[in-house]
């Protein structure tokens, strides 16, 4: 099975060599985990190295995602180049999602894919029936064109469909630990990979993230 390294400082050791090819990745933690920004350096990365992505979000805009990039990367440059494009799709239109997708990746034919936040979609949806057959749409047409996804959520609104239907399962956490914050990250399952079992600490640097 082809990987595709991250990118990400240690964070590929810690998922086995890299990310499954075409597998759609579930990242869960509380707000200022870091969620979306592993998501955005994940882009990033790909993008500088030849692979471009797609940022698909259901609350921000382009200029919100650009402002809210405080590390030292040329992420707008990417952007303007088009290696990485950022789309805003309403979830109330959340039957119409999975063609959106699908065409937002052939815009840019772009390899890697983060969906932020994935939970949005099952507000406007409602049966469990119906959200799972969404994601399973999403899924499908993310498959069919080769593109490696990840999707963020809140860790207290991720339910089990995302968790079922996902091939791995990463989580992000924040504790306090005698007045300082630390922050850990490990993974609950990886289809087809011989993943790190421990938790590891990360930190935030100028150029990204750092697992430890």
């Amino acid at each position: 099975m082809r990987k595709i390294q991250t990118g990400i400082h240690n964070f590929d050791k810690l998922i086995g060599g890299g990310v499954p090819e075409g597998q759609m990745i579930l990242i869960k933690g509380e707000p200022g985990a870091g969620k979306s920004n592993l998501g955005l350096e994940f882009l990033y990365r790909g993008a500088v190295n030849g692979q471009n992505g797609l940022f698909v979000s259901f609350q921000e805009t382009e200029d919100d995602i650009l402002r809210a990039n405080t590390f030292d990367w040329r992420f707008d440059q990417q952007v303007e180049d088009n290696s990485i494009n950022i789309r805003k799709m309403d979830p109330y239109r959340s039957e119409q999602v999975p063609d959106m997708v699908r065409g937002s990746v052939k815009e840019n034919n772009a390899s890697r894919v983060v969906i932020d936040p994935i939970t949005d979609l099952d507000l406007y949806i409602d049966s469990r029936k119906d959200v799972r057959k969404n994601l399973l749409s999403i899924k499908k047409e993310l498959r069919n064109l080769n593109a490696t996804t990840l999707l963020v959520a809140e860790k207290g609104e991720a339910t089990e469909i995302e968790e079922e239907i996902a091939d791995g399962i990463i989580e992000m956490e924040v504790r306090r630990n005698k007045g300082r914050i630390e922050r850990q990250i490990f993974v609950k399952k990886l289809r087809g990979s011989d993943y790190s079992h421990g938790v590891h600490k990360y930190v935030f640097k100028n150029d990204g993230i750092k697992v430890q």
